[in-house]
């Protein structure tokens, strides 16, 4: 899925939480203590920043965790489908 600017985001079920490496995608974002955070090979890294981004008119994504030198941007569906009002049109 791409969003803001085009920028490539992964979609992740296994996910718990929005995540970024890039902090200027934020739009606004607080410090904090940092926040461990687990990936799948075991390892964890800081969340450092929270905040918000905006994909587009119709979609943002509040509560994104910012880990410095993460590599990608993940979008977690159960984060998504537990804090947005989303309607289908079939």
């Amino acid at each position: 899925m791409s969003g803001k600017n085009n920028i490539a985001w992964i979609i992740d079920t296994g996910a718990t939480t929005h995540v970024t490496g890039d902090l200027f995608l934020l739009d606004s974002y607080t410090s904090v203590s940092p926040l461990s955070v687990g990936l799948p090979d075991g390892n964890k890294l800081k969340a450092t920043h929270i905040g918000r981004i905006t994909l587009n008119d119709r979609l943002s994504l509040e509560n994104v965790l910012y880990v410095p030198n993460f590599t990608c941007n993940l979008l977690s569906v159960s984060q998504l489908f537990s804090s947005q009002k989303l309607e289908f049109q079939i």
